[in-house]
């Protein structure tokens, strides 16, 4: 990814300026067409906001480029990946290789933005939590301010429960099988420079028609990469993790972790509710 800043003229088309401005930056000629997708692929920040008007800027702060190596593409939802939903919330599947939340190249990739298209402007959608990019499942949206403030209570009060599937790869055991039956790890993790405790319960469930491990996991904590970090310090990294694993996988192989369910009390109406995903556990990437 390549970054550019620079104070723009007040008067001139922004998307020429970015044209100009971005070549030496990039090492080619870039065009208006070009410029104009970075606009509305939310890849340009004007005093910390996304900027998606091309035209004349006029007077203000500079601008904020990213040039991300890869081309960006829309994300829909299909709305078969909507779980569950009442007027309050929504939970919907995500697959494999999508991001939660934007990233600084783009807003339209995500999975809040296909959930924002599909649900309409009448929803203005809030992620309440994220799943790792490579990660698949089960991820909550509130309809409205007050369910989004409820329902981070709820998670901060760890008022979710939450159950994952997890893939060990094929002769990671003798004989198939580890050592244990369960386990359950608490410890602290580091997570660029903030060290938190972390505590997670792994249930071994047997073996996949493809001689993988297959786990129940329940994580007691809620830290980045907690479950992924977990297996590789203690046992053995996922099926497919690229991260924990160097060298060992290829694009192709989906990482070997879902969240798959949730018990919850509703934070708005207070039902108990329990929702499963439906949709298969190994799944091609951004499907």
């Amino acid at each position: 990814m390549k970054r550019l800043v620079f104070e723009a003229l007040g008067e001139e088309s922004l998307v020429t300026q970015l044209a100009r401005r971005l070549e030496p930056v990039v090492g080619r000629p870039v065009s208006g067409t070009e410029a104009a997708a970075l606009l509305l692929q939310g890849s340009v920040f004007r005093a910390k906001k996304r900027w998606k008007d091309g035209g004349p800027p006029g007077p203000g702060a500079g601008f904020e480029v990213f040039w991300p190596d890869l081309p960006v593409t829309e994300f829909t939802l299909d709305p078969a990946r909507v779980t569950w939903q009442d007027e309050h919330l929504v939970i919907v599947d995500k697959p494999a290789g999508v991001n939660t939340g934007p990233s600084p190249f783009s807003d339209i990739d995500c999975l809040t933005w296909g959930v924002q298209k599909l649900l309409g402007p009448g929803f203005p959608i809030h992620a309440i939590h994220r799943l790792d990019r490579d990660t698949q499942g089960l991820v909550f949206f509130a309809k409205h301010k007050a369910a989004e403030l409820a329902l981070h209570a709820l998670f901060r009060d760890r008022g979710v429960r939450k159950l994952y599937h997890a893939l060990t790869p094929p002769g990671a055991f003798p004989g198939e099988r580890p050592p244990q039956r369960v386990y359950r790890w608490r410890d602290t993790l580091d997570w660029r420079g903030k060290v938190q405790t972390a505590a997670t319960t792994a249930v071994f469930q047997g073996i996949d028609n493809q001689s993988r491990g297959v786990w129940a996991v329940l994580p007691h904590t809620g830290r980045p990469h907690q479950i992924r970090r977990h297996f590789a310090r203690y046992l053995v990294p996922l099926w497919g993790d690229r991260a924990y694993a160097p060298g060992v996988y290829g694009p192709e192989d989906v990482l070997g972790l879902a969240c798959v369910a949730y018990r919850f009390r509703h934070p708005v109406t207070g039902e108990r509710v329990s929702v499963a995903r439906s949709l298969d556990f190994m799944e091609p990437s951004g499907g």
